[in-house]
C-alpha cells in the first residue's frame, strides 16, 4: 500500500463531450466567435450546449414557431459607432454545422455575429460574439511611417539586410566574443 493512496486527493470526473467535426471534441461551452478571413468574408465558430439547446427549443414551442436559427452580423464604421444589421444568414443546423463562412457586402469597419432564434418576425439572440476589425479593401499603404516597437524594427532591419544579400549586423559576439568557458567542479 503506497503511503500517499489514502492522502491524495480525488481527481475531478471528467465528462466526456460529444465529437465536433472542427475541433474534434466540444468544450461543453457555450461560445461565438467571428473570425475575419479577408475584407469580404468572415467565419463564425460556435459551440452550443444541449442545455442552450433545449432552451432554445422551449422558447420555440412557447411561441408556437419553428426552431429556425440564424446568424445575424452586425457592422460599425468605427469602433464607438452603433451597430447596424448587416448580413443574415439562415443555419439549416445550428447544432451540427459548428461554422459558416459568411459574405460581407462591404470592406472595413468592425463586425459581430450574433447567432440566435427567428421566431417569426423577432429575433432572439442566444450568442454574441465579440467585436473584431475587418480590414479595408486593397493593399496596406507601403509608405508613410510605421509605428514599431525597437525590437521590430530591428527584426526587420535584419530582414531587409538578409534579403540585399547584406552580412548581419554585428550582434553581441562578434562585439564582445564568446564569452569564456566556466570550468564545473567534480563531485
Amino acid at each position: 500500500m503506497s503511503s500517499t493512496g489514502p492522502h491524495s486527493p480525488a481527481l475531478p470526473t471528467v465528462v466526456p463531450t460529444a465529437p465536433s467535426s472542427l475541433r474534434g471534441r466540444r468544450y461543453g461551452e457555450d461560445r461565438l466567435y467571428l473570425l475575419v478571413r479577408d475584407p469580404r468574408r468572415a467565419l463564425a465558430v460556435w459551440e452550443l450546449t444541449p442545455a442552450t439547446h433545449a432552451r432554445a427549443r422551449s422558447l420555440a414551442q412557447d411561441r408556437r414557431e419553428p426552431l429556425r436559427y440564424e446568424i445575424r452580423l452586425e457592422r460599425r464604421a468605427h469602433d464607438r459607432d452603433a451597430g447596424e444589421l448587416f448580413v443574415r444568414v439562415d443555419l439549416p443546423d445550428a447544432l451540427g454545422g459548428e461554422r459558416w463562412y459568411v459574405t460581407l457586402p462591404r470592406a472595413g469597419g468592425w463586425c459581430r455575429a450574433h447567432l440566435g432564434l427567428r421566431l417569426g418576425e423577432t429575433f432572439q439572440a442566444v450568442l454574441t460574439s465579440s467585436w473584431v476589425p475587418v480590414p479595408p479593401d486593397g493593399p496596406c499603404a507601403e509608405e508613410g511611417d510605421w509605428d514599431l516597437t525597437p525590437e521590430a524594427r530591428a527584426w526587420l532591419d535584419e530582414r531587409a539586410r538578409a534579403a540585399r544579400g547584406l552580412p548581419a549586423a554585428p550582434g553581441s559576439v562578434a562585439r564582445f566574443g564568446w564569452p569564456p568557458p566556466q570550468e564545473i567542479p567534480s563531485r
